[in-house]
């Protein structure tokens, strides 16, 4: 029987290569999609020592450049039939304004649009994969978030807390407006909250986070521990046929009201489908 096939992104430390680990010794054929293939490289070695699954590949991806995504679906597509598992795991925290190669803002150019972009090219190899799953990797910060759309959506100068938390509301109504599409195909689209973890992405070069960043990792979670949720919903027969949700460990959260606005998540996705120069679906 072929091994199931999972898709990673941002698989070189934390969260993502937890997952990746984890999945390997699930017996997955795991992509670890990533931009530094050198570091890729030897963890990948070390996750096919441990696990005994020689099944881990590598394809560069950077997810601030809408040219790499592409040129990630195209090599993709071009390798593989299949993907039952697509992990959207890449995410940055900015507490200074960068922009992406396509100017984009950085936070919500990679947490979001990039995400957004790269789901949307895989779309024809998921959709042939039958109870194929997309999981994106999310944050309560979410459920009191305030996402502002219109022409500046995606350029302007917001970062900091401000931006990861709307590029995170961003992201579940994603997720809530994909599982809709794709849920009579059997597809389900759902998001994973891995509780507060300690990983590279709260590193920043401000005064803020130099003295807020050793606070909040001292009351963090482990990667390993973070990446269970994700891997719950990889792999478990339990949420097969649940779609739409956000789930913290084996449980569904309550969404907040600002993530069930209807005409919001139809004017996201317009713009969304605008700034990729993709026709609207």
């Amino acid at each position: 029987m072929d091994k199931k096939i999972a898709v990673i992104t941002g698989a070189t430390s934390g969260i993502g290569l937890e997952t990746a680990r984890a999945l390997a010794h699930e017996n997955f054929k795991v992509v670890m999609a990533c931009r530094d293939m050198y570091k890729a490289s030897s963890l990948a070695k070390e996750i096919i020592n441990q696990s005994g699954n020689e099944d881990v590949e590598l394809i560069p991806i950077n997810l601030a450049s809408m040219r790499s995504i592409r040129e990630f679906s195209a090599l993709f597509s071009s390798r593989f039939s299949k993907l039952h598992v697509l992990i959207n795991n890449a995410g940055v925290f900015c507490d200074r304004l960068k922009k992406t190669e396509d100017g984009f803002e950085m936070t919500m150019g990679v947490n979001y649009l990039g995400t957004f972009l790269l789901t949307r090219l895989l779309l024809p190899i998921i959709k042939s994969t039958p109870g194929a799953r997309i999981i994106n990797i999310t944050s309560k910060a979410a459920f009191y978030a305030k996402l502002k759309l219109d022409k500046n959506t995606f350029t302007s100068n917001t970062h900091g807390f401000k931006a990861y938390s709307a590029s995170k509301l961003a992201q579940i109504l994603f997720t809530i407006e994909l599982a809709e599409e794709l849920k009579i195909q059997g597809i389900t689209v759902n998001a994973a909250y891995p509780g507060r973890v300690a990983t590279n992405i709260w590193r920043g070069d401000s005064l803020m986070m130099k003295i807020a960043a050793p606070l909040m990792m001292q009351r963090s979670v482990s990667a390993e521990e973070g990446a269970k949720t994700g891997v719950h919903l990889a792999v478990s027969p339990a949420v097969e046929g649940i779609t739409g949700k956000t789930f913290y460990e084996e449980n569904v959260l309550e969404y907040k009201e600002n993530c069930l606005d209807e005409g919001q998540r139809k004017k996201l996705i317009e713009l969304s489908f605008e700034a990729i120069k993709i026709p609207l679906a």
